[in-house]
């Protein structure tokens, strides 16, 4: 007979294993995985697991003539200079982007602060990948961001359309969050009082070069 123990976790696992495809699916240079900060992404499969954070997907139709969206364009042309995207590129992932952008055209105007923001709902719109912590620090960082929409990959073996997901937190996985971060800072300044007095002695101090 199966453990309760393998049970827990078996569930922990897919759920672990749903939130590397949802949060790391874009491939090519520059590839993140959940999986480099384990500690991170098992509690936000905790949280997910317990209902503390409340998570959907919504289907849409991918467009693939996006280009010829005048709308679209314009306000991806107006965020791209703030943001590292690029403008004129036409590879896949601008073509993404802009899809993206036009599911959320309700929603208001984006502005870009650290990511893609909807002022009027308190959102955030993620195309890419983004780590768990990177999740903490925006719902934690701010009182403003209250949901956070995340685009992966579109074309996923298995769906009939694309999908994109909301992660929604309870003040309960905020207060979470918060312990998370503040104990990843206080282990941080342990580290530098470890190594030594001050931050020059992990990073040594930059010498002005005379040449």
């Amino acid at each position: 007979m199966e453990k309760e123990t393998d049970k827990k976790y078996k569930v922990m696992k897919t759920i672990m294993d749903a939130l590397e495809d949802i949060l790391c699916s874009y491939q090519g240079r520059g590839h993140l995985s959940a999986y480099t900060d384990l500690d991170s992404l098992a509690l936000f499969a905790s949280l997910v697991t317990y209902g503390q954070i409340q998570v959907e997907n919504y289907q849409y139709d991918y467009d693939d003539d996006i280009r010829e969206d005048g709308e679209a364009v314009r306000i991806y042309q107006e965020l791209a200079p703030q943001t590292r995207w690029r403008v004129g590129q036409h590879t896949q992932i601008e073509a993404i982007r802009m899809n993206a952008l036009k599911q959320f055209a309700g929603m208001g105007t984006p502005v870009f602060e650290e990511q893609i923001y909807y002022k009027d709902t308190a959102s955030v719109l993620v195309c890419g990948g983004i780590l768990p912590y990177e999740v903490f620090q925006l719902f934690t960082g701010t009182a403003e961001v209250k949901k956070i929409y995340i685009f992966p990959y579109p074309f996923r073996d298995g769906w009939d359309r694309p999908l994109y997901f909301s992660f929604e937190p309870t003040e309960a996985a905020l207060e979470e969050m918060r312990k998370y971060m503040e104990r990843k800072w206080e282990e941080m300044c342990r580290t530098i009082r470890e190594k030594n007095e001050d931050f020059n002695a992990i990073i040594p101090e930059v010498k002005k070069w005379e040449g």
